[in-house]
């Protein structure tokens, strides 16, 4: 049990800042533009700022898989909020698919969390050798979406 909860916590923080960011940066960023037109039309210094600001976006790109508190960090600075409200509402997320996890839970543009029911089924007890039943029992998945898919892995042509 508490193995399925740490995967899907893993999960669930992985595809939850997907979805935010899919979702509310994108739509900020047209706010954004829009503000920068127009600092633009009247001054030429304040576009070379922006200029200069956008590798820095680029960087926060880690080697490695994201923790909470970089996640919850980057989420503030994107969308120009505080770190606890960015937190809060990442925790409010998790705690609304862990309450929908044994129905099937649907995040649009990633994918879906369902759960299955496995027979009972006859194995072998690999240390002894010996015949066992394993009981049935229900498991947690994800499937991702073919828009995810095909961002990750673009298709051939």
């Amino acid at each position: 049990m508490k193995k399925d909860q740490k995967r899907l916590k893993i999960i669930f923080f992985y595809l939850f800042f997907y979805l935010f960011f899919t979702v509310f940066i994108n739509k900020s960023k047209g706010k954004k533009m829009a503000k920068a037109k127009k600092a633009t039309k009247a001054k030429a210094k304040p576009a070379a700022v922006k200029a200069k600001e956008a590798p820095a976006a680029k960087t926060t790109k880690a080697k490695g898989p994201m923790t909470k508190a970089q996640i919850v960090d980057h989420l503030a600075t994107k969308l120009g909020t505080t770190k606890k409200m960015s937190a809060t509402f990442l925790n409010e997320l998790t705690q609304l698919a862990y309450s929908n996890a044994k129905k099937d839970f649907t995040i649009p543009g990633l994918g879906k969390v369902f759960t299955t029911r496995t027979k009972r089924r006859n194995g072998r007890n690999p240390a002894t050798g010996e015949k066992m039943v394993i009981p049935a029992k229900s498991k947690v998945k994800f499937r991702v979406s073919k828009a995810l898919q095909d961002a990750v892995y673009p298709p051939k042509k």
